[in-house]
């Protein structure tokens, strides 16, 4: 695995071997208003990978409805659909709104999306996908 970005906000990291992508959001994510780095390391993340990738999403800690940022992450979602994702497996927190909050983000592309609560069941059933 190797690091694409460690940002504030959020971490991407690339699995070559699993042709996995591993993000994860951090606490100052709850309230970013800017994130100016947010689609070129999407970008980066994206070139390298080969389609038909997987995604293993923590948003266990998500943006809460920010509407300046609601282009950014859909423009990261249609270049996820274009680089032709196989599976996203997000983990969310019992109980805590951030399945809504991602929902909420979620255009009519088609990005197959499955939802865990924890990170080793998201791992396991991409794994075994």
């Amino acid at each position: 695995m190797h690091l694409i970005a460690l940002r504030p906000e959020y971490q991407l990291t690339v699995d070559d071997v699993h042709n996995r992508i591993f993000y994860q959001n951090f606490g100052p994510m709850r309230g970013a208003v800017s994130l100016p780095h947010y689609l070129t390391d999407w970008a980066a993340a994206l070139a390298e990978v080969r389609p038909g990738f997987c995604i293993l999403s923590d948003m266990q800690v998500v943006n809460q409805g920010n509407p300046a940022l609601l282009a950014t992450f859909q423009a990261v979602e249609r270049l996820i659909v274009a680089r032709e994702v196989r599976m996203v497996a997000e983990i969310h927190v019992p109980g805590w709104p951030t399945r809504r909050h991602c929902d909420a983000v979620t255009t009519s592309q088609a990005m197959p999306v499955r939802q865990f609560l924890s990170l080793w069941e998201a791992d396991q059933f991409l794994d075994d996908f």
